[in-house]
């Protein structure tokens, strides 16, 4: 009968056997005598030994000899039977298992299997061939020259020796379960295809990745274990994740096929990841949560095909996405510490997040896939730069340092804007930007020059909540007021020519701190309205250029309380009647200005037993508050709201509503015609002549239409000269005031 041992539980059978046999019967030596079968009495000369060799059975093959094995041989027992080969043993289906007996000898062994059980000795020294060697031996070192087809099992050291070899199969695997394959002196043949799996706990890789021909790599050590790797190595097909964590241990790892499984990886600073797969990763690439760091990740898996994160990922150095390959961050954390180099989109969902550090800008653009992104952050520096190749929707989005460059695509935050952050956003006139939030950003959206133009402007984040700019800006297209405020802080909020203003009220408007204000470009006869307020109320202006009026931009701030001094000096709004807010206009027409307007406000902000009978529009110029007679009394406007218009405006600097009964500080206002100035227009000087009774000193202080006060004279007498040869051209006041009287004319410097 025919013994085919296959796994372990045959091995053990086979021990049971050879104990039965070694209590029945002492070892015998068997000398082959000529060729011919394993179990044939003629070949050794009478009696044909054992397939299962008793203890200190010994048999020897000589030179020339040719044994067939027509079964599998077992060196076996508790001393174990020896083979002393010179010629030849021969078996293309059956095996030769050492169990606790010594193979020795120089000549040639053909096996389907050859297992070399621990504790026994294999100290052969010819050829071998076969199927599957498997090694248990703890310290394996070997002469021989070994062909293996199929499978080589390594558990214990297996060391080639000068003279030796071993050389692995066309598609053959190498099963790793502890030990190493070592060479001293010996070479190791593994230039065609072959494949090794790790199925034992923790070790570090050997000689047995070294090959050309390494095609796969499983690793399969169940949690808990890892395989180190000692060297880069390439993967011309598969790495298969089963189980446990491959370390990559400062080396470079490619792989040109797919990669599969639930187990992970583990990186560092200076390890490196290649994947060159010709299609979509069918499972996601896992790191090691306490390593989740790289130094380079390259996918080429084809344009549009897929590799899939299912953790946080750190690249420290390059990620390349080359060829159009796309990387699913699949809800991950992915900061790129380096740079950026391919064509390649990076898959994003919603609870994604994206961080760029590094000290250099990325040059080719950064393209999103999805719907949006959860997380962005900028951190290259104030002077670099990332550009993205796509539209982004974040949730939050933190600008640390550098510049987002939108080229042309559209920004949409609907999340927050995070502090303490110094970096900008460059856009041009094509691009959209949004604000959804549910409340006030944390910090503000700054934009660097020139690229603070946007297309559309869009606010949307709550009654109660308001985005601030943190540059100028302008809107070239429509700034869309749907609910909340847009805070100018101190930067200038232009509308364009070609631009406009919707759906602007009480709840969503543009919040216009000091030295911030709304620009529009102010058209003849067409009402521009300006939609500001402080942070408690709305308070919009509009202003029309009357026919004649010269053309430029109007812009429009407004501020809580107002001042004797317009911006400054005693709070009148403290005790006096009036509306608690003060308009401040600046316009780029330097001359020729001819406006009407209209101040609007709300019941909250009148102070001071304001009634809306006899109330005006006050106009700071000249150093005073004016009083006209053109105002008309409050009308009622949408919303609750009240509305004044006063015409013929020719200067701007502050405005304010007045009651009839408020005092602005004035003693007295004298008429104009009190005190002359000739000429007007004037190049040189300004001659005054004073037809008052008052012959006291009378000063005069000379404003421009800003309400700056550019000199400053003493006048005694009925006649006197104001030089005015150093003041550019345009149109000026000249105040005269003393404490009994104050005069206010205007001129016009040539």
């Amino acid at each position: 009968m025919k013994i085919n041992l296959l796994n372990s539980t045959k091995i053990g059978m086979v021990l049971l056997a050879g104990t039965l046999c070694s209590s029945l019967a002492s070892g015998a030596a068997y000398i082959a005598a000529k060729s011919g079968n394993w179990s044939d009495p003629v070949t050794w000369g009478g009696v044909a030994p054992k397939f299962i060799l008793t203890p200190l059975d010994q048999v020897t093959i000589g030179t020339g000899i040719i044994i067939t094995m027509d079964s599998t041989i077992v060196l076996n027992g508790a001393a174990g039977g020896t083979v002393a080969l010179t010629g030849t043993m021969t078996s293309a289906t059956n095996s030769i298992i050492v169990m606790a007996g010594t193979f020795s000898g120089s000549g040639t062994i053909i096996a389907n299997k050859v297992i070399m059980m621990a504790g026994s000795i294999f100290s052969f020294s010819g050829t071998l061939t076969a199927n599957t060697v498997s090694n248990a031996i703890v310290a394996l070192s070997t002469p021989a020259v070994m062909m293996i087809n199929d499978t080589l099992t390594n558990s214990g050291t297996l060391t080639v020796m000068t003279g030796g070899s071993l050389t692995m199969g066309t598609g053959s695997v190498i099963n790793v379960k502890g030990g190493a394959i070592m060479t001293s002196g010996g070479t190791l043949g593994l230039t065609s295809k072959y494949n090794v799996n790790y199925i034992s706990p923790s070790i570090t890789s050997g000689l047995e990745l070294s090959g050309t021909g390494l095609n796969s790599m499983t690793v399969n050590v169940l949690a808990g274990n890892s395989v180190t790797l000692a060297s880069s190595i390439i993967l011309n097909d598969s790495l298969k994740m089963v189980s446990g964590a491959l370390i990559l241990s400062a080396h470079k790892l490619t792989v040109n096929g797919v990669v599969t499984g639930t187990g992970t990886i583990t990186g560092d600073a200076k390890a490196d990841l290649v994947i060159n797969t010709p299609g979509t990763l069918s499972s996601n690439i896992a790191f090691t949560s306490a390593s989740r760091l790289l130094n380079g990740l390259t996918l080429n898996v084809g344009s549009g095909k897929t590799a899939t994160l299912s953790t946080d990922l750190a690249v420290d150095s390059t990620l390349t996405l080359t060829g159009g390959s796309n990387l699913n961050m699949n809800g991950a954390m992915l900061t790129l510490n380096g740079g950026f180099v391919g064509t390649g989109s990076l898959m994003v969902n919603s609870k994604s997040g994206l961080v760029i550090n590094g000290s250099a800008s990325i040059l080719p653009t950064i393209s999103l896939v999805g719907a949006s992104i959860g997380n962005f952050v900028l951190n290259v520096g104030n002077a670099n730069t990332v550009t993205m190749g796509t539209d982004m929707v974040v949730d939050t989005i933190n600008l640390k340092a550098g510049t987002l460059v939108l080229n042309g695509h559209n920004l949409s935050i609907k999340g927050d804007i995070a502090a303490l952050g110094t970096g900008k956003v460059f856009s041009t006139s094509v691009s959209n930007v949004s604000v959804m939030a549910s409340s006030s950003t944390s910090d503000s959206l700054s934009f660097t020059y020139p690229g603070n133009a946007v297309n559309n402007f869009d606010v949307n984040i709550g009654a109660a909540g308001s985005v601030m700019l943190g540059s100028d800006l302008v809107v070239n297209g429509k700034l869309n007021l749907t609910n909340g405020h847009i805070n100018t802080g101190s930067n200038n909020l232009q509308i364009a020519t070609t631009g406009s203003i919707t759906g602007a009220n009480a709840n969503s408007y543009v919040i216009t701190n000091a030295g911030g204000y709304l620009t529009r470009n102010a058209a003849v006869s067409v009402v521009d309205t300006f939609p500001v307020g402080t942070a408690i109320t709305y308070s919009p202006a509009s202003i029309m250029l009357n026919v004649g009026s010269s053309t430029g931009t109007v812009g429009v701030n407004v501020t809580k309380g107002v001042y004797v001094s317009g911006t400054s000096g005693a709070l009148l709004s403290a005790t006096q009647p009036m509306v608690n807010s003060t308009w401040l206009f600046q316009t780029s027409i330097t001359s020729g200005l001819n406006a009407d307007m209209q101040l609007t406000w709300s019941p909250a902000s009148e102070v001071n037993g304001f009634i809306r009978t006899g109330d005006y529009i006050a106009h700071y110029t000249a150093g005073a508050w004016d009083k006209v007679t053109d105002s008309l009394n409050a009308t009622v406007v949408a919303g609750g709201m009240f509305s004044i218009q006063r015409s013929a405006i020719t200067s701007m600097s502050p405005f304010a509503v007045f009651n009839r009964n408020a005092v602005t500080g004035i003693d007295q206002i004298v008429k104009n015609s009190a005190i002359s100035i000739y000429p007007n227009p004037v190049s040189e000087n300004l001659y005054v002549k004073n037809y008052t009774a008052n012959t006291g000193v009378l000063y005069a202080d000379v404003y421009n239409v800003l309400g700056q006060v550019v000199g400053s004279f003493t006048i005694s007498g009925t006649e006197a000269a104001i030089p005015v040869n150093t003041l550019a051209p345009g149109n000026y006041f000249v105040k005269f005031h003393n404490d009994k009287m104050i005069v206010v004319q205007k001129f016009i410097k040539m």
